[in-house]
């Protein structure tokens, strides 16, 4: 079995809790008709329908690459995921999102260090302006202090 099938079987078996999980959502009154769980739904029973189309139109894999030529990009944005979680706290909103970002947009295969930079300079300033000034949500300070 090739892997993109093995992952399409494991997104769809994802895709089905999600949407048992969000089928248990209520809404407040009667009259709601909607209710709170059909975007959930619909956006889980996408995700299985594009899981069996991915499992469908898989190819088996002939040429074998070595592991981490095929998987080494989206293993090391996972790390550094997970790195950025750990460290928003201590490291502050601002640093934390500005060196994922950068770092991230360089792994993602961009070239130019100045043009990675200003994007995740760029990105970290819209964020910070949409949560902390529009939205008024306390973000980690971290490091830097820049507390309101």
């Amino acid at each position: 079995m090739s892997s993109d099938r093995f992952v399409a079987i494991i997104i769809f078996a994802i895709a089905v809790v999600y949407v048992r999980q969000a089928g248990a959502y209520h809404g407040v009154t009667v009259a709601d008709v909607v209710g709170p769980s059909a975007y959930p739904i619909l956006l889980g029973g996408l995700m299985a329908l594009l899981a069996v189309l991915q499992f469908v139109r898989a190819q088996p894999s002939e040429a074998r690459e070595p592991f981490w030529k095929r998987h080494g990009r989206p293993l090391l944005l996972t790390g550094s995921l997970v790195a950025y979680v750990y460290l928003l706290e201590p490291l502050g909103f601002l640093a934390s999102t500005f060196a994922y970002l950068t770092l991230s947009h360089l792994w993602l295969g961009e070239r130019a260090w100045p043009r990675a930079v200003a994007v995740g300079l760029g990105i970290t300033m819209i964020l910070w302006f949409v949560f902390d000034r529009t939205l008024d949500l306390r973000l980690p300070a971290g490091i830097l202090g820049l507390a309101r």
